[in-house]
């Protein structure tokens, strides 16, 4: 189901939290609300879930406005931080809660919960408590049910963050497939740019309560619209306009430039720095270098460069960018 948000509008006492957005999530994709925190992006997944009310604007599912509609006439789901499953209840009765509460026949209900306990790998777990389930299992269940429902619109409310890498990076890859296999419109909100990187059809970036940039991961990292998208996603060198180093690379000079890490090449006739941290993880060297005027970029090299060397080094026109 398309879901579109029109000039929506929220405030908490005084205080503007989400600043006139506009936003359409296509059906079936993975849409990402990326921002620090008090950015708006949860008030956001609040206001579709209907736990909040916008103050202006409005929100569709499908060509029908929402506003108004209680949470539970909205046909969303959510998977929480905190995993918000039941102790008392098994694994099962957990996934077959929502399906009861719908008063399906008691074997369309069993066939459901346990073809949603398949799909995240947990039918084996359907008689368990969920106090004998480690984390990762615990959100495996809480994905389950949240799917069971078969929902119009799927909600994240930064389901990884209180896993330990090696989980996200698993459960990262579940989230990825299952929505492949289902193709349900879901909305996913983090602050974890690699989370959104690699799981997101579209991305939004949210800076105060305002929408900075809409685009693929690929434009976002690649292209972003301004000096804030460039900073918050992933690592990046900002020069100023009068940067002896922006000169030297042949940027404009009423503009601020910028360019990746991984970007930047050792060559025989380039600019000349000195390594003044070196940091070997086998796949690249991620290295500090200062010029001589004292100017300081971050570069990620392949090959190993020690503190103290001299290297000279350019950038292509093509990977610069300018804000």
């Amino acid at each position: 189901m398309k879901i579109t948000l029109k000039n929506i509008v929220k405030r908490f006492d005084s205080n503007l939290i989400v600043d006139h957005v506009n936003l359409e999530i296509k059906s079936g994709e993975m849409f990402f609300l990326l921002g620090s925190s008090g950015c708006g992006k949860t008030t956001i997944l609040r206001m579709l879930a209907g736990f909040y009310h916008p103050d202006e604007g409005d929100i569709l599912f499908g060509d029908h406005s929402i506003l108004g509609r209680p949470p539970h006439q909205r046909n969303t789901a959510m998977v929480f931080q905190n995993y918000a499953v039941w102790p008392h209840l098994s694994v099962f009765e957990n996934v077959a809660y929502g399906l009861r509460v719908r008063k399906l026949p008691a074997a369309t209900i069993r066939d459901i919960t346990l073809a949603a306990l398949k799909k995240v790998k947990m039918e084996h777990m359907a008689d368990r408590k969920p106090t004998s389930l480690s984390g990762g299992q615990q959100q495996r269940v809480a994905l389950a049910r949240a799917i069971a429902v078969q929902p119009d619109l799927l909600l994240f409310d930064e389901p990884l963050c209180n896993l330990d890498a090696k989980l996200r990076l698993e459960m990262r890859d579940e989230i990825k497939k299952l929505h492949t296999e289902t193709k349900i419109t879901s909305l996913y909100v983090t602050h974890d740019q690699e989370e959104a990187l690699s799981l997101a059809d579209r991305i939004a970036v949210m800076n105060a309560g305002r929408i900075q940039q809409i685009g693929t991961p690929y434009e976002i990292y690649n292209q972003p619209a301004n000096a804030f998208v460039a900073s918050f996603i992933g690592e990046i060198n900002l020069l100023a306009p009068n940067s002896k180093i922006a000169h030297q690379l042949g940027c404009q000079t009423n503009k601020q430039a910028a360019f990746r890490p991984e970007k930047v090449e050792v060559t025989s006739n380039g600019i000349p720095m000195t390594v003044i941290y070196s940091s070997y993880l086998g796949s690249k060297n991620h290295v500090a270098l200062r010029s001589s005027d004292g100017e300081e970029i971050k570069a990620w090299l392949p090959d190993y460069f020690p503190e103290g060397q001299e290297i000279q080094i350019s950038v292509a026109a093509k990977n610069l960018l300018h804000f």
